[in-house]
């Protein structure tokens, strides 16, 4: 209990930024006695309301978090830490979702997710995200929505009609903000880095040149995972970032089994998923 008063107390204090990479909360702390009440308090109405919580050292924090440069001091979820059990992608693209890649998610994702049984991380955006979390639950598997807000502030609020399904399969609702926080701009870049972290790989399914996906695509390099890209024709402006991915190098896929290849090729899978879910060192 003391330490996730602490790390919620520097959560609160930093906001939300952890730039000296702490993983052990420091011995001498200026919380004064009125801070520290009030995250008792906090932390207590969570567990009335059935929000779990986890923190670096914390046996329910993503390992995966470790290797960021700012790894989150404190997160709430509702459901179950399915990072922990399974294998998990990511998968993001934009918000103005094409016919085409509605049809893509459909058959091909789908049918991935189910062979491959796996866990499909996203935002819960509207378009591609969704879809991908729908993918996931008409497959029976489980899904990780991470919010750029509070779990009480759901958004899209149209995410409260998949609740009870994203539960039922034990997937989650992840979030690095205060149950009550509203979304802000800026919290968008948060949590896609977290989306980013969480998968042992990124897919891209459509997106433009100037679009926030790429700055999922930007955090998912930086932390040493793979990303791979749905192609789409060269005319079709809402796959020019897709194109340019590709032209730089991204790892392109046209189907299913193109994905459970990639899922299983030995060049990644050993590597990637030791240094991912190893806490070795930490």
């Amino acid at each position: 209990m003391e330490k996730a008063i602490r790390f919620k107390w520097l959560q609160r204090k930093f906001k939300f930024r952890n730039s000296d990479f702490i993983h052990h909360y420091p011995v001498d702390s200026e919380m004064t006695d009125l801070e520290k009440k009030d995250i008792c308090q906090y932390l207590e109405q969570l567990n009335v309301s059935g929000i779990s919580y986890t923190y670096p050292t914390h046996e329910d924090y993503p390992s995966a978090f470790y290797q960021m440069k700012e790894p989150p001091l404190f997160l709430e979820y509702i459901g179950t830490p399915v990072w922990k059990l399974n294998r998990l992608c990511s998968i993001v693209g934009s918000r103005k979702i094409h016919h085409l890649s509605q049809r893509w998610i459909a058959s091909e994702l789908t049918q991935f997710v189910e062979e491959g049984k796996v866990t499909v991380v996203s935002g819960g955006a509207h378009g591609v995200d969704q879809a991908a979390h729908l993918s996931a639950l008409k497959a029976q598997q489980s899904t990780i929505i991470v919010l750029p807000s509070g779990l009480d502030q759901l958004y899209p609020q149209n995410l409260s009609e998949i609740k009870e399904e994203v539960l039922f399969y034990k997937g989650c609702f992840l979030s690095e903000f205060e149950r009550h926080q509203k979304v802000q701009k800026n919290y968008f870049y948060l949590r896609n880095r977290l989306i980013a972290a969480l998968g042992c790989f990124t897919l891209i399914v459509q997106a433009t040149q100037k679009s926030g996906t790429l700055l999922t695509v930007h955090h998912a390099l930086e932390f040493g995972r793979p990303v791979v890209v749905v192609p789409g024709h060269p005319m079709l402006v809402e796959f020019s970032g897709n194109t340019k991915l590709i032209k730089d190098g991204a790892s392109l896929v046209h189907d299913f089994s193109d994905l459970l290849d990639f899922w299983h090729a030995e060049s990644w899978s050993g590597l990637v998923m030791k240094s991912v879910y190893s806490t070795d060192g930490v």
